[in-house]
């Protein structure tokens, strides 16, 4: 039997090779009589895998009381909303958590877990860690607790016995995911958590792999009178302390994180669950990356990973520049497949809040899709594909009704079906840009928590750096530039011509010199886009128009324009200007079938708003 395995653009299962296109749809917060509907719905619109969490909350509302086959509520009845989609060809994601967010009360942890409180995690004074927000805040379990640990397998245990023959290959669960947002609830700031006695072990446990001595830690963090692992205190606040020492805390904070997953994935495999692939969803932190590390958790758990992405009506360029960090985030950590777990589809409506935002309209949210396409992704999850309690204009309603927004599923999961290489296509990238991940954790310690409002730890000019690489990399996506990512840890990839090196990053002066000695074209930012230029480099496809956003992806015989169009821009061409990367005689509009040819070397293009892609055979 072959495992369901990521390559390069799908997913394998089996002989089959299957787009990584979700959408979600959970099952447990509608009409048990409603899931025949929503599911051939979700069928028509030619979306292949269905996720769906399972809370654990709901299933087992008494210790020890489990119940997944819906007999104190038809909504719990796993096996039959399985059943259901087994009948209509559709695969499955399954995400039990143990913890799933998703509005849920105690983010879908039990109330008798929580009230153990000699589990719970601690922030830096030790007071009980309260994560996510209102109104759903609630205490968090530490990762590090055995008897934490011993509940989630008994959880998953209670699962696997419930479904477990409804995995592939004998039925539709071909993925499960490892957790969901594994941040300590959105409170993994450096000082918000996890200060309970056995993190702080893990910690000491974790010092003692990283230095060969005592004698060694005590010289990296000045402490001359540390002389043993017991006395390693992690940072505090109130304490100025070594940079080294909140260094070292950050890394842990890594390492635990990928650790906890790694522990979950052994857990699931200890209960048959080999053959599946593994995904993890990755939230949006203050400090980009940190300290859930793309790179650390897949090297740690060879898990598909993901960063959520959300954004408030109307979409604007920044939101689009976020999409393209996360996409060079996943190539640089090695992703075969970059993906994102939670693109937004619809829109949440939490209880009591006023909406002082517009709605998202269905043209709007064609781009938003279109744009995870444009600059990298391969696959993706439609958070929600079908509406539920507190969700609104997904593309299917919760009676299974096709809602406004369906048709535009439609014509890009066409696109995709029609022209398969659009997902195995690179991206174009014009750059590589110096990640320093010191400067990130410099950030990181300032920054504070991961629950808004952020709360300042620090020096605000300690974030100085990160936010300059922010700046630049912002810039390159307004600009038209994609754009790869060297982390500095590692060696400068060979391909590399054009390399950026942001304002004031700590990046060692020795690797900057070594990649201009090997014939790399160093740019340190002023006139970051009048540099480029000057030196010759241009965003292979590019466009003038307002709220319009094109980029350049690649195959050994096809090159695909994606043209993304949002806002209120009047009807009319959009006029796009090829680089001569691009020799492109006529271009194909493969969402209509017409051809398009150039005049001077400018397509017009006639204007639609949404998403559609341009192919030139080579």
């Amino acid at each position: 039997m072959t495992p369901v395995r990521a390559l390069r653009g799908y997913l394998r299962v089996g002989a089959r090779h299957v787009p990584l296109i979700s959408g979600e749809v959970q099952f447990w917060r509608m009409d048990p009589d409603d899931w025949p509907r929503a599911l051939d719905g979700v069928a028509e619109l030619g979306v292949p895998i269905v996720s769906t969490y399972l809370s654990w909350r709901r299933h087992e509302p008494a210790r020890g009381q489990v119940d997944l086959h819906g007999t104190t509520d038809p909504r719990l009845n796993v096996p039959r909303f399985l059943s259901l989609a087994a009948d209509r060809g559709l695969l499955v994601q399954l995400k039990p958590g143990p913890w799933i967010c998703a509005e849920e009360p105690g983010g879908g942890y039990p109330d008798w877990l929580l009230s153990e409180r000699d589990i719970l995690a601690l922030d830096h004074a030790g007071q009980y860690v309260l994560g996510y927000n209102p109104p759903f805040q609630h205490h968090v379990p530490s990762y590090h607790h055995p008897r934490y640990l011993e509940h989630v397998t008994r959880w998953l245990t209670a699962v696997w016995d419930e479904v477990g023959n409804w995995r592939y290959p004998s039925g539709p669960i071909i993925a499960a995911q490892l957790d969901n947002e594994p941040s300590v609830c959105f409170q993994d700031s450096l000082y918000g958590a996890d200060y309970h006695p056995c993190a702080e072990d893990a910690f000491r446990d974790w010092l003692a792999r990283q230095y060969p001595s005592t004698a060694e830690l005590a010289q990296a963090w000045s402490q001359p009178d540390l002389t043993s692992w017991a006395a390693a205190e992690p940072p505090r606040p109130d304490e100025p302390g070594n940079p080294t020492v909140r260094r070292d805390w950050t890394r842990f904070h890594e390492w635990s994180t990928a650790e906890h997953l790694s522990t979950l994935r052994s857990v699931h495999h200890r209960l048959g669950a080999t053959d599946l692939l593994f995904t993890v969803n990755l939230n949006t932190h203050p400090i980009h990356d940190v300290p859930q590390s793309h790179a650390v958790i897949r090297a740690r758990t060879a898990a598909t990973s993901g960063e959520d992405h959300y954004y408030l009506p109307p979409l604007a360029i920044d939101a689009i520049s976020r999409l393209a960090l996360s996409a060079a985030t996943a190539r640089a950590a090695g992703e075969p497949l970059a993906w994102i777990p939670e693109l937004q589809s619809g829109i949440w409506r939490s209880p009591g809040e006023v909406v002082d935002y517009p709605d998202p309209d269905p043209a709007e949210q064609e781009a938003w899709w279109g744009a995870a396409l444009a600059v990298g992704f391969s696959g993706f999850n439609l958070y929600m594909l079908v509406d539920r309690e507190n969700w609104e204009f997904a593309p299917i309603g919760s009676d299974g009704t096709p809602q406004d927004a369906a048709a535009r599923v439609l014509r890009i999961l066409r696109l995709l079906t029609q022209n398969p290489e659009l997902t195995t296509a690179q991206p174009a990238t014009t750059a590589t840009v110096a990640w320093h991940r010191p400067d990130a954790y410099q950030a990181y310690a300032a920054t504070g928590t991961a629950r808004l409002p952020d709360v300042p730890w620090g020096n605000p000019a300690d974030t100085a750096a990160y936010h300059h690489w922010l700046d630049t990399v912002t810039t390159l996506t307004r600009g038209g530039h994609l754009y790869d990512l060297w982390d500095t840890n590692k060696p400068l990839p060979p391909a590399t011509r054009t390399l950026i090196i942001p304002p004031e990053s700590t990046t060692p002066p020795a690797l900057v010199a070594a990649a201009a000695d090997s014939g790399v074209h160093v740019i340190h930012p002023g006139a970051l886009l009048d540099q480029l230029t000057a030196a010759g480099i241009r965003s292979p496809v590019r466009t003038a128009a307002a709220d319009t956003f094109t980029t350049l992806g690649q195959t050994d015989s096809t090159a695909f324009v994606h043209v993304v169009q949002w806002g209120e821009r009047p009807p009319g061409s959009v006029e796009l200007i090829t680089a001569p990367e691009l020799p492109a005689s006529r271009l194909q509009d493969l969402t209509t079938g017409h051809t398009v040819e150039p005049v001077d070397g400018t397509f017009a293009i006639p204007g639609r708003l949404g998403y559609r892609v341009l192919a030139v055979h080579r």
